[in-house]
């Protein structure tokens, strides 16, 4: 009983983060890398979450969702560390969605301020003779 709950607790921070990641693809804010690399660490997240138990279990021949050695304070480690992963994961998303923004801006700038200056310069120049 004790290892449905740990996975129900677990399910809807993954879900949550899978649709988030398949949100942002189909507004076209991260890569199709980016995309295919977030999907498999998610499913990888899911797929060891829910079979990890019962080949630990199968391995000690005892039933696959006998969960008498899992503790409360396991389920609650378990999905801090779920959730860490996420909220560092959004984090890092965030940062390089501010570092894209912040790098675009200053190349708008740079091209701005060139562009004037040249036309300043010219203006000069067309003034001296």
């Amino acid at each position: 009983m004790r290892y449905i709950v740990l996975v129900l607790l677990n399910l809807p921070i993954i879900l949550l983060a899978l649709v988030n990641i398949i949100t942002q693809y189909k507004m076209r804010r991260v890569s199709k890398a980016r995309f295919r690399h977030q999907i498999i660490l998610w499913v990888v997240i899911l797929v060891v979450l829910i079979s990890s138990f019962p080949v630990y279990n199968a391995i000690n021949n005892r039933p696959p969702l006998d969960s008498a050695e899992l503790s409360a304070f396991d389920i609650v480690e378990i999905v801090s560390i779920v959730f860490l992963i996420y909220v560092v994961n959004n984090q890092r998303q965030q940062l390089e969605r501010t570092e894209r923004l912040v790098r675009d801006l200053h190349q708008e700038i740079s091209i701005r301020l060139s562009t004037g200056r040249s036309s300043v310069v010219s203006e000069d120049k067309f003034e001296e003779k």
